[in-house]
């Protein structure tokens, strides 16, 4: 009887310690979960935290620039690359731009930085002022498109899409036509104001518009790019013979051009301020920027390596110069710009022999 009660007594206390372990047990993994879970959601708010820090670190990039576009007495220069500076005087000029650049580069301000970039592209063509002549050339320079029937229906369409009347032209497409699609849309009759509305017109697609055959250069003209390459312009010699034959039919009388890195390089003062140019505007958050950089250089030296990533928040800004106002105005705004259509506009500070590689 004695050693029943002994044995029951082991199995109570047995029954009780199994318990006790298992209550740790789940404690344990309640404990190690909501742990996780906790780090998960501090990771979460802290990347919250420096996307919210990043973007407003842009926003003041962007006001910082306007502080050097505003200034007074102050004159243009530009390299081949399209870097473009706005200088007070013009003595010294390039010390005032090696002084610009610094500042540019990263303006601290708390835990991060505040950087900005001009460029100038001047041989960009305004879809709107564009000639019936004009639009026959672009398609044919920029999307290879020969003359025929596709080309005078595109270049109508885009005519009626802009115009004030409801008067269809012969191979055009006015709002009779377009109550017709489904879903059914109204035409504009006026100016376009961003450039992607041209993909509302018919006829015109994705393909035309941002580009699927490479761009080249041939007989001395930059061809091929889709229609968005010629609207954002392009500072190469090339472009520029591109805008001419576009506007007025005149081809490069030498089609032969050498590249000369040394000249590219060189900042010249332009004689009037750049009709368009692009605002490129950034906000990022660093320990210390040499030590980025040196990461950036580690990464090119050895592509195994891991480089250091930051939050970075990049706005680009399409502005025109306003005579009326005579200061520059915001023609198209992108938060956050897809790194596709910084390519596009950054390419323009390569060399001639990179600038048009797009992959």
């Amino acid at each position: 009887m004695k050693t029943n009660s002994i044995h029951l007594n082991r199995f109570k206390q047995g029954s009780a310690l199994l318990m006790v372990l298992i209550i740790v047990l789940v404690l344990t993994l309640l404990v190690m979960g909501f742990s996780t879970l906790m780090k998960n959601e501090i990771q979460a708010l802290s990347t919250h935290y420096e996307e919210a820090q990043s973007f407003q670190l842009a926003r003041s990039a962007v006001a910082l620039a306007r502080l050097e576009l505003t200034r007074r007495s102050t004159s243009p220069y530009s390299d081949g690359y399209g870097n473009l500076f706005f200088v007070k005087g013009n003595k010294d000029y390039e010390a005032a731009i090696d002084e610009l650049k610094t500042y540019r580069k990263g303006y601290k301000i708390g835990s991060g930085y505040a950087a900005y970039q001009l460029i100038n592209i001047p041989n960009a063509l305004d879809p709107n002022k564009l000639s019936t002549e004009g639009w026959h050339r672009l398609l044919e320079t920029a999307c290879g498109i020969e003359e025929g029937e596709e080309r005078n229906e595109l270049v109508d369409a885009f005519q009626d899409w802009i115009d004030k009347d409801n008067a269809t032209r012969a191979n055009g497409a006015e709002e009779e036509f377009y109550q017709t699609l489904n879903p059914p849309r109204h035409v504009k009759n006026a100016p376009i104001v961003q450039l992607e509305e041209i993909l509302l017109i018919t006829g015109f697609t994705p393909d035309m518009f941002y580009g699927n055959n490479a761009l080249e250069i041939k007989d001395g003209l930059v061809i091929g790019g889709g229609l968005l390459h010629y609207f954002m312009g392009d500072n190469s010699p090339e472009g520029a013979a591109s805008k001419k034959y576009i506007l007025s039919g005149t081809l490069p009388p030498d089609s032969s051009f050498t590249f000369d890195k040394e000249e590219e390089m060189r900042f010249k003062r332009l004689n009037k301020k750049p009709e368009h140019l692009y605002l490129v505007a950034q906000g990022f958050l660093s320990q210390d920027m040499e030590q980025e950089e040196q990461s950036l250089q580690d990464q090119n030296e050895d592509p195994t390596s891991t480089p250091i990533y930051q939050a970075r928040h990049i706005i680009l800004i399409r502005l025109g110069f306003s005579k009326k106002k005579r200061s520059y105005q915001i023609e198209e705004l992108f938060e956050n710009a897809s790194g596709e259509l910084l390519n596009r506009i950054l390419t323009h500070q390569q060399s001639q022999n990179e600038r048009f590689d797009y992959d």
